[in-house]
């Protein structure tokens, strides 16, 4: 072989081993990489992927020591740390140079006895590196172990970008369950509490939570007071168990009508309610507390006649009034404590108390000034002026019939009722304040509807909310709803404007 050609040879020979060197260190690499996604790829803990990736480091580099740090500078303070090899001081020294601002990597390989350290940032918030030392063959880190270092520091970055993301998502969502678990706290202790306060004063806290508008003012409304008659006998003749279970079936009936009408349940005692009626018409909540008072000696006669045979039949006293009274908090300090409490009080309070208890059982008794207001709808009997208790002036008073308006607003009332309920499908958007839920109709007649998938804890049974109906055939539909009753699942409320069926 001539000597040209050998030289040419020996350089080939030469070319194709830097050849198969260059792709076994690709190879290396890429073997590395690609344990290093396995390791750490799937892992959604820092922490986790730190101690998984120094392990695989230190076992590729073949090393006693390393570490791998994540800092966050601004606030100087170290996030996350997986370290081999090194002591309590070294992490002292680590710590203090985060805390002081001091993290560099010639402070960080000096003060450790480092060999090398590959820095790495994360979503530019966070700082972080990975530290080895000497190699125990005692070779020097090449520029190949430099680059493969470097390679896996940025993917140790994202795999750590994506693991902080995911923790932020888990904390976010530990915090939104924490969150909700509290409303529903909240939201049972108010339906708890409805059942104690007055609508009045649940609605001026709702208003302004922060400081609700208590203070005494002065309101044109109309009062009610109703009583059973004989309550004393009958607590005599029965046992307590009795006499409650006796209370709260006809109360039940009452409420019933009282909330139709608009009235606000102030006090309870026993055999008795006070209840008031407001609305920016004086002649308006004259004439609901009206109707819910022959309300209620309707339902008095009906719940009779269902317990006949196992009670006794009761009467109720019932008086209604008229005019201005100081609506607010009444608050009373003692040496035990604080207690608040909100009524309606004055001379139109008192004048109402005295009606009720001027009337006949079954009979409802209003003064001159509710017989006013309520003009011709309503057919009365003048008893004429009578003398109140702690009343100065002799009162003319009045007995309230149950004809005119009564039976025609209670026609109405049941004529809405008449409609059958049929299946619908219809999307609807109902709003709680300023927040808007999404929902479904089950059935709905033409004032009625029931609805499910929305937040039944949220609303509240007698009060209006807006609904945005969608259907095929009308398109968007938008109404106010009173929510008449909740069960597990659903709500049904009823409109009073005629649902596009």
């Amino acid at each position: 072989m001539k000597p040209t050609e050998l030289k040419r040879l020996k350089k080939r020979l030469r070319e194709a081993a830097r050849a198969q060197q260059e792709l076994e260190r690709r190879m290396f690499h890429l073997k590395t990489l690609y344990d290093a996604s396995r390791e750490i790829g799937f892992l959604i803990d820092t922490q986790a992927i730190m101690k998984n990736l120094l392990m695989m480091v230190i076992g590729t580099f073949g090393t006693f020591r390393g570490v791998i740090l994540l800092a966050d500078t601004e606030r100087g303070s170290v996030e996350a740390l997986t370290q081999r090899g090194l002591d309590e001081q070294a992490m002292t020294t680590l710590a203090d140079m985060v805390q002081s601002r001091r993290f560099t990597e010639d402070n960080v390989t000096a003060s450790l006895n480092l060999q090398v350290w590959i820095p790495f940032s994360v979503k530019n918030q966070l700082t972080g590196g990975i530290g080895l030392g000497e190699k125990m063959t005692g070779e020097p880190y090449t520029l190949d172990d430099l680059e493969l270092l470097t390679t896996l520091a940025n993917q140790a970055a994202m795999a750590i970008q994506n693991a902080t993301a995911h923790e932020e998502v888990v904390r976010y969502a530990e915090e939104l369950a924490a969150s909700l678990k509290r409303i529903q706290i909240l939201e049972s202790i108010k339906t708890n509490l409805a059942k104690f306060v007055p609508k009045t004063v649940r609605d001026l806290i709702e208003e302004s939570p922060e400081a609700p508008s208590l203070d005494k003012r002065e309101a044109d409304l109309s009062v009610l007071f109703a009583d059973i008659t004989g309550y004393t006998r009958l607590s005599a003749q029965m046992d307590l168990d009795r006499v409650n279970q006796l209370v709260e079936v006809y109360f039940g009936a009452f409420l019933d009508e009282i909330l139709k009408y608009g009235g606000d349940v102030n006090e309870t005692a026993g055999d008795g309610l006070m209840v008031i009626f407001r609305d920016p018409d004086p002649r308006q909540h004259a004439t609901a507390a009206a109707l819910a008072a022959l309300g209620i000696q309707r339902r008095t006669q009906e719940v009779n006649a269902t317990l006949e045979g196992f009670f006794e039949p009761i009467a109720m006293h019932v008086g209604v009034n008229s005019g201005i009274a100081a609506v607010g908090a009444t608050k009373i300090e003692g040496a035990a404590g604080t207690r608040w409490t909100y009524t309606a009080s004055g001379p139109t309070t008192n004048v109402a108390a005295r009606l009720a208890a001027l009337g006949q059982g079954g009979s409802v008794v209003i003064s001159e000034e509710t017989r006013q207001r309520l003009g011709d709808d309503f057919d009365v009997e003048d008893l004429g002026p009578q003398s109140l208790k702690n009343v100065a002036q002799p009162v003319r008073v009045y007995r309230l019939l149950p004809v005119g308006r009564e039976a025609a607003v209670s026609q109405a009332f049941a004529a809405r009722r008449r409609h059958p309920r049929r299946p619908v499908f219809w999307s609807v958007r109902v709003w709680i304040g300023e927040q808007s839920f999404e929902g479904r109709t089950v059935d709905a007649s033409l004032h009625g509807v029931r609805l499910t998938d929305v937040p039944t804890a949220l609303l509240e049974v007698g009060k209006f909310y807006r609904l945005d109906i969608h259907t095929d055939r009308h398109g968007e539909f938008s109404c106010l709803a009173e929510v008449r009753n909740i069960t597990d699942g659903s709500v049904g409320l009823e409109s009073k404007e005629p649902l596009p069926l």
